[in-house]
């Protein structure tokens, strides 16, 4: 049996390929052409500039040294303390110097940015020494622990002509940026927002912890009315405040607490607008479910029995291994690192957590610590 035309009809080895085929490799092309892009980009990635790191501590380990270790940012120092924890960097980090000398490190013309993770005690003293040198720096929350001393470090800013930004990561967080991005104040009608950990036996709570609930909601609905605050306690490690927040015309409320558990934390914000109602929870989903609206002044749900239309804004994907679902990006650590790195290069990048944005936020945690 002759198959000559059937196998050149089908397109095999033996015939020429069909339109289709060559349709097929051609978009096979144009995804290998596209992860060249994206593999090169990476790659050639440089940053001109020396950085120094002061501190190693549990959270720079895991969330901060990783992202400069993708991104290739040239680390040429790590500040530390002891001259034991310095031997022990140097002998197994042989491309970045650890020292206990910080003058020499800040007299270093090489080094534009200094990434500071310590003691948050010492932030505030870190912070404007590095600016007085003229470094700029990016510093873990708190980056002080005052209004007063947050005023200050911003006129040592503006004085000295350097750039800080503030490692509060939830602001850069994919959710975040969505809703930012979506979200219209005029149209928002009141808020729901709980902030549930387990006990913090070390440190302060509202500084360490709450500040992250409180400082969003100051980045998402602007300047803050505190209108009234309750709170319980059950051990000097368990606390739960209750607050009840205005914002112009805009309600919220507000639980953040350390008496629930770390295996099972939780941070939900519901937002209620006129055209629907957001959901964010852990900053790895957001969604917007639409109102279906009225027929004078007749829920048109009761109507129609209509079933709301919910929008998955973003949904973290546990399966699949790639930067995107890699919880450091969505939560909002790579992309303020990035940000920082860039605008010491004088790339374009935008500083969404530069000291003068806290201002606001530095005042509702000075009302609250008042009244707590």
């Amino acid at each position: 049996m002759d198959t000559t035309a059937f196998n050149r009809g089908k397109g095999t080895a033996d015939g020429p390929s069909s339109p289709d085929s060559n349709s097929g490799q051609s978009f096979q092309s144009w995804i290998g052409f596209l992860k060249r892009i994206r593999k090169r980009s990476l790659l050639q990635n440089k940053y001109n500039s020396d950085y120094a790191f002061i501190g190693v501590g549990n959270h720079s380990l895991n969330n901060l040294y990783p992202v400069i270790h993708y991104l290739h940012i040239p680390l040429k120092y790590i500040v530390v303390k002891s001259r034991e924890t310095a031997d022990l960097i140097n002998e197994n980090q042989p491309v970045t110097r650890a020292t206990t000398d910080l003058e020499s490190v800040l007299n270093d013309t090489s080094v534009s940015g200094i990434f500071i993770c310590a003691n948050p005690d010492s932030h505030y003293d870190l912070v404007k020494k590095c600016m007085l040198h003229r470094k700029n720096v990016f510093v873990e929350k708190p980056p002080c622990k005052t209004i007063e001393e947050l005023k200050d470090l911003i006129d040592t800013e503006k004085a000295t002509g350097s750039t800080c930004l503030a490692g509060l990561q939830k602001r850069y967080s994919s959710c975040v940026t969505i809703l930012k991005k979506q979200l219209k104040i005029k149209d928002v009608i009141s808020y729901n927002y709980r902030f549930l950990l387990g006990a913090c036996p070390e440190g302060n709570p509202l500084w360490d912890l709450y500040i992250h609930p409180l400082d969003l909601i100051t980045f998402l609905f602007g300047e803050t009315e505190l209108l009234s605050l309750a709170e319980t306690k059950s051990s000097p490690s368990a606390n739960s405040l209750f607050l009840q927040t205005k914002h112009n015309q805009l309600i919220g409320s507000v639980e953040m607490s350390t008496q629930y558990s770390w295996n099972r934390p939780l941070e939900y914000l519901s937002i209620n607008t006129g055209n629907g109602i957001y959901t964010l929870e852990n900053h790895q989903s957001l969604t917007f479910e639409s109102k279906s609206g009225n027929i004078l002044s007749v829920p048109r749900e009761k109507i129609f029995h209509t079933v709301p239309e919910k929008k998955y804004l973003f949904e973290g994907n546990r399966f699949l291994p790639v930067f995107e679902n890699n919880q450091i990006v969505s939560q909002g650590y790579f992309p303020e690192i990035k940000t920082f790195a860039s605008l010491c290069e004088n790339m374009k990048s935008k500083n969404r957590s530069s000291l003068c944005s806290l201002l606001n936020t530095y005042e509702l945690m000075t009302k609250i610590e008042k009244n707590v």
